[in-house]
Order: C-alpha cells, then sequence, then structure tokens
C-alpha cells in the first residue's frame, strides 16, 4: 500500500519550493524564456527561488519570486562562500534544486547534497552534455531537454535512462499579427542576434549581405549583438560600402517590439547550444533563415525556416534572396511558424511540464509503503 502526506491529500498537491540556479550564459542564451518560467511556476503554485552570482537574475524576479545574488564560487574560497550560500537558503530549505545549465551544475549539486533534495538538470547544449559526463556530485533525479535531438545524445552517448529524462520545449508568446512583410511599402528588415564573436558567423552574413546589394536588392540589416570581434566587423562593412544597409545595434530590452516591426530573422551558424532568439522571431511571426541545427528541432525545413545547407556566404545569400524574391510564399513560411510555437511551445505547457517534474519527484520522497 502507498500512502502520500496529510499536506498532499488536503491541499491536492505537495508543496514545492524550488531553487533555480541561473548562470550569465543562460541568461544570456534564454533569459525570456526563464521569465515566463518564473511566471507560470508561480502561477503552478510553485515557491520560486532565483539564484545566481551575477545581479542580471534580479531582472527575472516578479511577484512573489526571491532572487538570491551570491558571490562567485571558486578557488580558494569556494568553502566558505558555499557555506554563507546555504545559510541564506536554510530559512525555507528546497524541495528541489534545478540547475538550468551547465555552468551551474556543480553549485546546484552542492546545495542538493547540503540539505539532502532533489536535483534536476536543464540540458540546452552539447556543451551541457559535457559538463554532465564530468559531473560528480549527488545523482540528478532528472534531466529536462528542450528537444528530443538532446535527449537522444543522453540516452546514446551518456547512457542515463530514458525514464529519467523529460521532454519540455521552451515556451514563448505568439504574436496576434505577422510581422513578416506587413507592409508591402516597407524597405525589408532583417535581423541577426548573434554574438560578434569567432565562429559566430556575423561575417559570413556580411559577405552575404555584400552578394545581395550586387544584386541590386533593397533591405537593411541590423546586427544586434557586442563581442571582441565588432571592430572586425565595422571594417568589412566599410570595406564593401555597405554603410547604407547594414547597422550595427546594441541589444535592448524591448525586444517584442523590434520583432513585430521586422521581416527576417537570420542565424548564420549552426546552433550547438539552444537561444530563444529564432523561437522568438518565429513566435512574432517573422520568416527565419538558419544553418542545420543538431539541437534546435523547431527549425524545419519549409514549415517554420528555411535552412542553409552550407554554411558559406553565397550559400547563405540565395536562401534569402530566395525570401526577398518571393514575398507571399515568405508571409505563408512565417504564418506557419507563427502556428507551430502556438501549438508547440505555449508558455503554460513549459511551466506545467516543469511543475510537474517537481511535483513527482516530491511525491516519490513523501511516499512510503507499509508491510502487510
Amino acid at each position: 500500500m502507498m500512502f502520500v502526506s496529510d499536506v498532499a491529500e488536503n491541499q491536492g498537491v505537495l508543496p514545492v519550493n524550488a531553487v533555480l540556479c541561473v548562470d550569465r550564459e543562460a541568461f544570456d542564451r534564454f533569459g525570456r524564456v526563464l521569465r515566463h518560467l518564473s511566471v507560470g511556476l508561480v502561477d503552478q503554485a510553485v515557491n520560486l527561488r532565483l539564484l545566481s552570482c551575477d545581479p542580471s537574475v534580479e531582472k527575472l524576479a516578479l511577484g512573489p519570486v526571491q532572487t538570491v545574488v551570491h558571490q562567485r564560487i571558486g578557488w580558494p574560497v569556494a568553502e566558505r562562500r558555499t557555506e554563507a550560500l546555504l545559510d541564506t537558503l536554510s530559512s525555507r530549505p528546497p524541495t528541489v534544486v534545478h540547475a538550468l545549465s551547465g555552468a551551474s551544475y556543480r553549485v546546484a549539486g552542492a546545495i542538493a547534497e547540503a540539505f539532502d533534495t532533489d536535483l534536476v538538470f536543464q540540458v540546452t547544449s552539447l556543451k551541457d552534455c559535457d559538463a554532465i559526463a564530468n559531473f560528480a556530485g549527488p545523482l540528478v533525479g532528472r534531466f529536462v531537454v528542450l528537444s528530443p535531438a538532446l535527449a537522444t545524445v543522453l540516452e546514446e552517448q551518456l547512457k542515463i535512462p530514458e525514464d529519467r529524462i523529460n521532454v519540455i520545449r521552451p515556451g514563448v508568446l505568439a504574436s496576434q499579427r505577422i510581422a513578416c512583410f506587413a507592409d508591402p511599402q516597407r524597405i525589408p528588415t532583417l535581423l541577426c542576434f548573434s554574438p560578434f564573436e569567432r565562429g559566430s558567423g556575423v561575417d559570413r552574413l556580411i559577405k552575404a549581405v555584400n552578394y545581395l546589394r550586387k544584386r541590386e536588392h533593397a533591405f537593411m540589416l541590423f546586427l544586434l549583438g557586442a563581442g571582441r570581434q565588432e571592430s572586425v566587423l565595422r571594417r568589412m562593412i566599410h570595406e564593401r560600402k555597405l554603410l547604407s544597409c547594414v547597422t550595427f545595434a546594441h541589444p535592448v530590452e524591448g525586444l517584442n517590439q523590434i520583432l513585430q516591426n521586422a521581416d527576417i530573422f537570420v542565424r548564420p551558424s549552426k546552433a550547438t547550444a539552444f537561444t530563444d532568439d529564432g523561437l522568438q522571431a518565429m513566435g512574432a511571426g517573422m520568416a527565419v533563415v538558419t544553418l542545420a541545427s543538431s539541437i534546435c528541432d523547431h527549425f524545419r525545413n519549409g514549415e517554420t525556416a528555411v535552412i542553409c545547407e552550407k554554411a558559406e556566404a553565397e550559400p547563405l545569400a540565395n536562401t534569402i534572396e530566395q525570401l526577398l524574391r518571393d514575398r507571399s510564399g515568405t508571409r505563408h513560411l512565417a504564418t506557419s511558424a507563427r502556428e507551430y510555437v502556438r501549438t508547440h511551445h505555449t508558455i503554460s505547457r513549459m511551466a506545467e511540464c516543469t511543475a510537474d517534474v517537481y511535483r513527482k519527484l516530491a511525491l516519490a520522497r513523501a511516499t512510503f509503503s507499509l508491510k502487510e
């Protein structure tokens, strides 16, 4: 026979005190999804605290969500700072500790071990999979992945049992209107949010823009980002005389408004980590051009995006040109992408599934057997 606590019987669900460990990388890559998740978990009656050594986490705090900003834990003061963090959390011990990417696994493991509580690892990149392979902390109760492709990596390469893996798709807002070519009189607008770093493909995109200008296409490209290669990229723009059609801008908070006033989103590199920009663009009704991704299954060629198979400037230019020439078909693609988001990437579903993971772990701890 199986029995659960009186609290669960009276309230219908077990109380969950969740600590979400957020590192800067996770915040930068999918901070908007985390904001939606925080709100959704509060609606699911989860007592939530957001923990980070980066003050940026405070931007995710809404309503009753508490933020805990701690000092960076590392040698030679790791032990002392860990003890201080545990003392801060001790007034309301966590039921579950959820690390949102690989950079948070170690601190999450220390918290879970100290409070003898359940541990959840979110897997959002191939680098996270490597971090799991090297993790030496307590047993991880559940692995939450954003796509079936990442689940396959965990099962086949890391030999993690299927019953410890939950696929929970990230949730984003879906706009009521289609942004792509909404104003037929406006010059087409392209957006790219890739960082200005080596390997990000922004240099490839600039070369592709050069091809398109030589073919006499009229458009504006906005590069929203920052990074160590910015001066190099600006020099490329100047040398190719593209200043009239390419604009640099730093990332801003009002992303939804930007997406609603643009037409085509371009990701010029292969994704080995999930970022929410492409999904946000789909939700806004933009057309998406991207290179193939081994982990982002929301990019479906001809259904939600156009996938450029070769990581070269001219094929990328040809792919963008295809969308610029066929505005009706491109707008249809953007509509299909927005509907895909509405069906498969709802915020409510993300929050419900995450809360369900927490409660099942809590229930397993609160359940015990009586011998007859």
